[in-house]
């Protein structure tokens, strides 16, 4: 479904390259981790994917998606993937949201950006999926604005626009980086069942390999632009090859093994 070759992109600003030769595939409905510290080149893996990295980076490679390549797709060809084939949950739910309008009207918006249907049955659709990511009060939040709602709610808010036409593949960037433990275990828990239920494939980045175990079926581990080690999880987390991989896994706490370690795939 999805094919990175030798994908490298430089930032005019910095010397060292922010990708360098990444390399990997993953096929439909599987989740693939992508594990490393701050500054690895996780989120600009993510844009890459997305069509979203400014105009000014030098990219090489291929993204090959369903054997078409993103890297080479008009504006108007681009927009047709995002949001509808490909969507991304924001790492800060709160930043991605516009605070004039209701959220409600805001999911919406994808849902009309790439479908043709009357306004009442977009908003039948929104609540809907409002309803699957578990938020009971949807007329509430449909009608309420971003500010309005709990961390929680709005993390919800931002899996449910999403999620909102069906994407085959969804990036999840730190989407619980924010959220303490106990709604940060929910959020899994929630998008281990979406998951299920809808069969997307999804990249979840992290720097925490706890969010990983149990959840995600391969993990790639960046470092300074590369993947110095992949495979599954459980072979990876149990012996790693690369020395770095290895810190990643001293830094995981007695309170984080206890969110993520014990659950099944």
């Amino acid at each position: 479904m999805l094919h990175c070759q030798r994908l490298t992109v430089n930032y005019a600003s910095v010397a060292k390259p922010a990708l360098c030769g990444i390399d990997f595939e993953m096929g439909p409905g599987e989740v693939v981790g992508i594990l490393g510290e701050s500054g690895c080149g996780k989120s600009t893996l993510a844009r890459s994917i997305l069509g979203l990295l400014p105009t000014s980076a030098r990219i090489e490679g291929s993204i090959l998606f369903h054997d078409q390549d993103l890297l080479h797709l008009s504006e108007s060809q681009l927009r047709t993937v995002q949001g509808a084939q490909i969507s991304l949950i924001h790492q800060e739910p709160g930043l991605s949201f516009s605070p004039v309008m209701r959220v409600g009207e805001q999911i919406s918006e994808v849902l009309r950006a790439h479908r043709s249907i009357k306004r009442t049955v977009r908003e039948q659709e929104c609540k809907a999926m409002l309803h699957e990511v578990q938020l009971c009060d949807v007329d509430r939040i449909y009608s309420a604005y971003p500010h309005q709602l709990s961390g929680g709610e709005l993390h919800r808010v931002a899996i449910a626009q999403a999620l909102i036409c069906r994407p085959e593949l969804v990036i999840c960037d730190e989407p619980t980086s924010s959220l303490d433990v106990t709604i940060q275990a929910e959020i899994l828990n929630l998008l281990r069942e979406l998951k299920r239920k809808f069969g997307m494939a999804m990249i979840f980045i992290t720097h925490n390999p706890a969010l990983l175990a149990g959840f995600a079926d391969r993990v790639l581990v960046m470092y300074e632009g590369k993947i110095v080690e992949q495979g599954r999880v459980a072979q990876v987390f149990r012996q790693p090859l690369h020395a770095y991989t290895n810190e990643l896994l001293q830094l995981v706490t007695p309170e984080d093994g206890r969110l993520t370690f014990h659950h099944e795939n």
